[in-house]
């Protein structure tokens, strides 16, 4: 039973951080659902692949803290 929490929990932390750094990126720098997700996504694997769009200070600020957050929801899964 404890397994299933913590991988409930897991899988929640991770969707949350994920749809948080989709929804900043459409709101703060005003793109799109794609783009914003891409971003997303290879700003939280660490890809490295760059910016999809040039980032305003916002988008830099937002991208700091939502790093941050996906290395607390890495914490969670170990």
């Amino acid at each position: 039973m404890e397994f299933r929490k913590r991988l409930r929990d897991t899988v929640l932390a991770v969707v949350l951080v994920f749809l948080t750094g989709v929804v900043g990126y459409e709101w703060i720098e005003g793109w799109g659902l794609l783009d914003s997700a891409y971003m997303t996504v290879i700003t939280l694997a660490t890809v490295g692949y760059g910016e999809t769009h040039p980032l305003s200070d916002g988008g830099k600020v937002f991208t700091i803290f939502l790093i941050f957050s996906g290395l607390r929801a890495c914490r969670e899964i170990s």
